[in-house]
């Protein structure tokens, strides 16, 4: 292959990798200033938190390609101001795929399908804030069965990994 069609895809490949970063930094630039903590997940390390070696688990984060999950802090949380990341995730095509409530815990997600499909959102707790974006594929359908043949301690639960 001539040196400069190398180079052409080089350069086209770096091109179409870049619009996935930029809706990455959408979420980045705003938890750089209210966040906690941050984690990042790949597939190795989603499937590391599985102790029970659930196969229906490792299906579903093979699809995965990378998992960035922030936790906000407080004032995040009181004054609400991480609605602002879904409204830029809106004005970049994304659509609100479901918003639930439920007591002191809410959930929203919101998903862009292309290539690669990406999915946003937040889970609140009361207590806590989380903010997280996907890379990949991921099956929701199996999600509730697998949540229910989940038992205590079948998983690491992360996010009090660094708690004292």
């Amino acid at each position: 292959m001539p040196r400069r069609s190398k180079w052409f895809l080089f350069v086209f490949a770096l091109g179409l990798m870049q619009p996935l970063f930029a809706q990455q930094d959408i979420l980045k630039t705003y938890a750089d200033t209210a966040c906690n903590k941050k984690y990042c997940f790949y597939p190795s390390t989603l499937r590391m938190i599985n102790l029970a070696k659930n196969e229906d688990y490792n299906k579903m984060v093979e699809g995965i390609e990378k998992l960035l999950v922030y936790t906000l802090d407080s004032t995040a949380l009181a004054d609400k101001s991480y609605r602002k990341i879904m409204e830029d995730y809106l004005a970049n095509d994304f659509e609100e795929y479901a918003n639930m409530w439920g007591g002191k815990t809410n959930f929203s997600i919101y998903g862009k399908e292309g290539r690669v499909n990406e999915l946003t959102g937040t889970v609140s707790t009361g207590e806590d804030l989380y903010v997280f974006y996907l890379i990949g594929n991921i099956d929701f359908a199996k999600i509730p069965a697998m949540i229910q043949s989940f038992k205590q301690d079948d998983m690491i639960n992360i996010f009090t990994l660094n708690s004292r």
